[in-house]
């Protein structure tokens, strides 16, 4: 006769909890980027890329601003801001890195709340693919954040431009230790 307790036993292999597919986190299962458990292969590094315009810049544009991306994926316009002429704004331009998606953010406030700002985004990803976004502000406006304006891969370069506006864009880089 057999004890009950031995008749319950399982000896085959353990079961996995959670298959181990790339991307996902092996303690929880999560997708990666949502993994909020703290494990090791899943440690987010915040990253950010701040700009300070020159508000003299916007003042002697009329207080006008155009459409800066537009203006950026002009042959003339590159040229110029190779040669170094004033028209050119500056851009700072960071590297992305990780192992998965990352979802930038920007937050921007006007230097002279008397002239209209623009803040803009160029995202090139490793495949050549440029994203876009860009926000143009009528005089008066006040500190804004805009979440997840442009999502990109590991690889990718964004560069940021800023007219009479303080800009910075966040993003956080999931990566292995």
């Amino acid at each position: 006769m057999s004890s009950p307790h031995f008749a319950s036993r399982y000896s085959g292999s353990r079961v996995l909890p959670f298959a181990r597919a790339p991307g996902t986190c092996h303690s929880c299962g999560q997708p990666s980027g949502d993994c909020r458990c703290g494990c090791r292969q899943c440690r987010k590094e915040a990253k950010e890329l701040l700009l300070t315009a020159d508000a003299k810049a916007a003042r002697g544009q009329n207080a006008t601003v155009g459409s800066l991306v537009g203006a950026s994926l002009n042959a003339n316009t590159t040229a110029a801001a190779a040669a170094g002429t004033a028209a050119a704004p500056t851009a700072p331009t960071a590297f992305i890195g990780g192992g998965c998606c990352v979802h930038i953010s920007v937050e921007w406030a006007p230097i002279s709340p008397t002239a209209q700002s623009m803040v803009a985004i160029i995202v090139k990803d490793s495949e050549g693919t440029l994203l876009a976004w860009e926000k143009i502000d009528p005089a008066g406006t006040h500190y804004q954040v805009k979440e997840n304006v442009v999502t990109t891969k590991p690889g990718a370069t964004i560069t940021l431009f800023a007219i009479n506006a303080t800009a910075r864009a966040r993003w956080c880089e999931v990566f292995s230790c």
